[in-house]
């Protein structure tokens, strides 16, 4: 069926949500309390239309659609209702935006910029509340800047159900706070920081260490974990330093991880700033090595689709015997989004017939001369004693090489991962340099 928004058609289904529907056409309707994945709570009243034949203004989040709906998002009345609500919401707020990590992805800023510059008419002291409160599990809270939207409370009590935060108080003095002696503790909590629409729970990882202004971002996918959640990388290289990613963000997919991503995943991308510098080696000294009688590798089973087809040639030209064991840790899963299969594209490696029977490698890698590993963390220094080893690495190694060649990480990289339930998801490279060569490059250099 079809509805009338500021007297343009839209095509939906009859009895879905009025705000749904005006997200997924690009209609702007500004929202505190709603979130697509948390549903609504009607508290905030910022997302308020005039429907044609209603005598009063109705808030979009608690509105269902039906045929013939005539819809109003911008009049002068309107306007003037939602200036009046930000009015009340920055009563009492802290002007600190210059010291606020929100600051440039904060939907307070930008709806006072769309509604609001007006002068304050209080004419009391501001209330004031608590300010760099430290909750637990990477977050801290200034309760003077909250709008009281209660997202995050509504994200602890509905989906991780452990009920960590609340609101309390009343009037000037509510606020979102946790019970005594009862930290925000879940492996999901950092959730409430992104799911914030202002700047009042931050994390302490990303707390002051970059303008959101000055990132770049580029989309990716998770490799914590066979899940595949779906992310945002943002980095950024100065003037006077290196290249460094400063956080992962979660990137709306309803097939795999909504809008939320696990705290482990989340605070990965520590990994990608790890830099080190590999061996260098002579050509013709690395193919003496490729000629040893007896070989056998070992290949990431996070690597793309493209970088194991990539190896699995390799391998074939220099007649390698190829595997690739999967990561498991059985206390890492849980019924949400972890999965206890913590590799990428386990999927992907036996889709391309790449072999994986653990006791078929540990014969052939018994009775091997040379062992080439692509960036699997499973070889201890015990197995390979006594055996040469070429590494190719996008981390440091503590086993004994007799060539180490860095590889650039997933973060340079363009490829593609299957997930556990077999969706085939692309991931896409960063715009900065990269001092380690692409593995696919140079495999066909070393060819």
């Amino acid at each position: 069926m079809k509805i009338i928004v500021d007297n343009t058609p839209i095509e939906c289904k009859e009895g879905e949500l009025l705000i749904n529907v005006l997200l997924n056409n690009g209609v702007e309707i500004p929202h505190f309390c709603y979130h697509q994945d948390l549903g609504a709570d009607g508290n905030c009243r910022m997302c308020m239309v005039e429907i044609k034949g209603q005598k009063r203004p109705q808030v979009a989040c608690d509105t269902f659609v039906c045929e013939n709906l005539e819809v109003f998002t911008k009049t002068k009345s309107i306007n003037e209702v939602k200036r009046s609500i930000l009015e009340l919401e920055l009563l009492n707020h802290p002007v600190d935006c210059p010291i606020c990590d929100q600051a440039g992805e904060c939907k307070l800023q930008d709806y006072y910029m769309d509604f609001g510059l007006y002068n304050s008419h209080l004419t009391t002291p501001k209330t004031k509340k608590g300010k760099a409160i430290d909750l637990g599990s990477n977050v801290m809270l200034d309760q003077e800047r909250c709008v009281l939207c209660t997202r995050c409370v509504r994200f602890t009590t509905n989906i991780t159900k452990t009920n960590e935060l609340g609101i309390i108080g009343r009037g000037d003095s509510s606020r979102v706070a946790v019970a005594p002696n009862r930290p925000l503790n879940n492996p999901y909590a950092m959730n409430v920081v992104e799911l914030c629409p202002v700047g009042a729970l931050t994390s302490k990882d990303f707390r002051f260490a970059q303008r959101v202004w000055f990132l770049d971002s580029v989309k990716s996918v998770c490799h914590g974990c066979s899940r595949g959640c779906n992310i945002h990388i943002d980095y950024n290289e100065t003037k006077y330093s290196d290249e460094k990613v400063y956080r992962f963000r979660s990137r709306r997919n309803k097939q795999i991880n909504q809008s939320f991503l696990c705290d482990y995943g989340r605070l990965s991308y520590r990994e990608l700033n790890e830099k080190f510098n590999s061996t260098s080696w002579g050509m013709e000294s690395f193919k003496e090595l490729l000629r040893a009688e007896k070989k056998v590798a070992l290949v990431s089973p996070s690597f793309s689709l493209q970088q194991l087809q990539a190896v699995k040639e390799f391998c074939k030209n220099y007649n390698i015997e190829l595997f690739s064991l999967p990561y498991a840790d059985e206390s890492f899963g849980d019924d949400w989004l972890k999965t206890n299969d913590t590799s990428a594209n386990f999927t992907g490696v036996k889709e391309l017939n790449i072999s994986t029977c653990q006791d078929k490698f540990n014969s052939f890698l018994e009775s091997s001369e040379l062992v080439v590993n692509f960036d699997h963390n499973l070889l201890k220094v015990k197995e390979l004693e006594n055996k040469k080893v070429i590494s190719f690495t996008t981390s440091k190694i503590e086993i004994k090489c007799e060539a180490v060649f860095a590889i650039a990480n997933f973060a340079h990289e363009s490829g593609t991962i299957i997930n556990c339930d077999g969706i085939r998801q692309d991931f896409y490279a960063t715009k900065y340099r990269c001092e380690a060569p692409r593995l696919i490059e140079l495999l066909e250099e070393l060819q």
